[in-house]
């Protein structure tokens, strides 16, 4: 009897998800942040760039939902000692579940929980120890509906560890955003 309710109640879950859920894209600009590279006489790594990423999910209910994002954290260039002069480009790729917090008519706050694979490309003298590194995502923003299909979100990320130095330091990424998104 029990394994009949159990049934019943997960196959009405599913079958009354499709009545709310739809299908989202977006496109966020902003401002990234990477830190870690703070070895003595090196300048450059601990900087702020510009970040554009792109976005889509699932809200399967008005409040939880699923998102791939991919984000391009921008590139910097590195001085110091010879052994640490180049360049350095780093991006992310994560899947995230989120959450939706309704305040009032149109705004909302969100929140997301992920795994995000994190990249380092290097170009020049730069020695990065590990480069390519799986962290956890962790976000907080908030959403303002224009219109049933089409809303602005501004958001902060932490990306988690990006590559170990040599040195042992680890590098971490974060950014803010504003983006826009379109519901279908």
């Amino acid at each position: 009897m029990k394994k009949i309710i159990l049934v019943t109640v997960l196959a009405s879950a599913f079958a009354a998800a499709p009545v709310f859920a739809q299908g989202y894209v977006g496109l966020g600009f902003g401002s990234s942040r990477i830190s870690g590279f703070d070895a003595p006489g090196v300048n450059g790594g601990n900087t702020n760039k510009g970040l554009v990423k792109v976005y889509g999910g699932y809200q399967i209910t008005p409040n939880w939902g699923a998102e791939l994002q991919y984000s391009d954290l921008g590139r910097r260039d590195i001085t110091g000692p010879a052994a640490t002069t180049g360049s350095f480009s780093s991006s992310q790729l994560s899947l995230a579940g989120t959450g939706t917090l309704p305040l009032t008519s149109g705004f909302s706050l969100l929140g997301k929980l992920g795994v995000s694979a994190n990249r380092i490309n290097t170009s020049g003298n730069v020695v990065v120890g590990t480069g390519n590194k799986t962290g956890v995502l962790l976000g907080i923003g908030a959403a303002y509906s224009f219109t049933p299909t089409l809303s602005a979100r501004v958001e902060y990320e932490d990306f988690g560890s990006m590559a170990k130095l040599n040195n042992g330091s680890t590098v971490r990424a974060n950014g803010y955003s504003v983006s826009l998104k379109y519901a279908f």
